[in-house]
């Protein structure tokens, strides 16, 4: 048995950064909190999501229990609560049934083990860039006017976030000097292209991000972390890279 009580904005989150890889994923409840690891069906993306149990009003969980959930279908509970409303969320094993004012949803739980988790990697990647979120998400928004793909270009002294149109004229390029970052960690000059699509998906549905970190390496993984719930969770994300440039 799980039950937890939630204001909806912070729920919506969640299924929000879930729901941009994969309708369905499998959570992790244990008394310190919850977490869930979901990749997209073509394996290109990947987010680890970990909320502590003070995050919540209320958190009971009888003993560490996995719950498979069609996130698609808790959004749509959710559709009608302003983002100040308390859910009540309650899982007996065979539903889930949420709560809040004077209206009642339910839920089928989908069984936990016909739900691909997949295994977090261990990135080799020395390079990173904390910034602040609206400077990263500025950059993402900028690209997605031009192409479906971006690249980020990080020098000793600059991040640039690029993305380049049908012709040489038609371009973006947004660069966060080393200057405005909060720490910067340089080792080598680093080159990676990426899908926007699977990335900007991602960075829209972060709504309680404040700073963001950003981990690159030439024609490598992406890593970008950042702090949730006002730093009582954690979401880590990574994208397959895309081995073109501009």
């Amino acid at each position: 048995m799980v039950e937890f009580k939630i204001d909806a904005r912070s729920l919506r989150e969640f299924a929000d950064i879930v729901v941009s890889l994969n309708q369905e994923a499998k959570i992790d409840f244990t008394n310190k909190g919850l977490s869930t690891k979901v990749i997209d069906p073509a394996h290109i993306a990947m987010v680890l999501l970990e909320i502590d149990k003070d995050t919540f009003q209320d958190f009971k969980v009888e003993d560490e229990e996995s719950v498979g959930i069609d996130i698609e279908r808790l959004r749509n509970a959710m559709k009608l609560a302003s983002s100040t409303d308390i859910i009540n969320f309650k899982a007996d094993g065979k539903k889930i049934s949420i709560k809040y004012g004077n209206l009642s949803y339910n839920i089928p739980i989908i069984d936990p083990s016909s739900i691909s988790t997949p295994k977090m990697l261990n990135l080799d990647i020395s390079n990173k860039i904390i910034a602040d979120f609206s400077l990263f998400l500025t950059g993402i928004k900028a690209a997605e006017n031009f192409a479906d793909v971006v690249t980020f270009h990080m020098k000793s002294d600059e991040l640039k976030i690029m993305a380049k149109g049908e012709s040489d004229l038609e371009n973006a390029e947004l660069s966060i000097p080393k200057s405005l970052a909060k720490e910067y960690v340089f080792t080598e000059e680093a080159r990676s292209s990426y899908s926007l699509d699977y990335l900007s998906n991602f960075v829209r549905s972060l709504e309680s991000v404040t700073d963001i970190s950003v981990m690159l390496k030439t024609d490598y993984p992406l890593k970008i972390e950042a702090p949730v719930y006002n730093g009582k969770g954690k979401v880590t994300f990574i994208l397959a890279p895309r081995i073109e440039s501009i």
